[in-house]
């Protein structure tokens, strides 16, 4: 386990508080998914683990995701896909992958779905 160690004159350097915000476990917010690292959380879900903001913006304030993160807006766009395309047979299983998914990262598939149902 990494830990910081203080300088010479007992301060902790910056970088190594950075560095180290990158490599422990973090908690999206959005999705409560707990990721082992910062950098999985900034890659899987959009959020900076040193501002917890996604590309700068305030938290749940992004023009495009709102309140979600990356990967509930993407599940979202995928279930949405899914449904629109799901025939009898073909699509049903990724239907059903994609909606597991966004049960995991706490999505309201059902809600998502009836908005689906209501466009057509």
């Amino acid at each position: 386990m990494n830990h910081i160690q203080p300088d010479l004159f007992g301060d902790y350097d910056a970088a190594q508080e950075r560095a180290a915000l990158w490599q422990r476990p973090a908690t999206c917010p959005s999705c409560e998914t707990t990721e082992p690292s910062g950098y999985l959380l900034s890659n899987n879900h959009g959020y900076d683990p040193e501002t917890m903001q996604i590309s700068g913006w305030p938290r749940f304030q992004h023009p495009n995701y709102g309140a979600m993160c990356t990967a509930q807006f993407l599940t979202r766009n995928h279930i949405i896909y899914a449904a629109r395309h799901a025939s009898a047979d073909s699509g049903r299983d990724e239907l059903d992958r994609e909606m597991a998914r966004g049960r995991a990262l706490g999505l309201d598939v059902d809600a998502i779905l009836a908005a689906v149902v209501a466009d057509t």
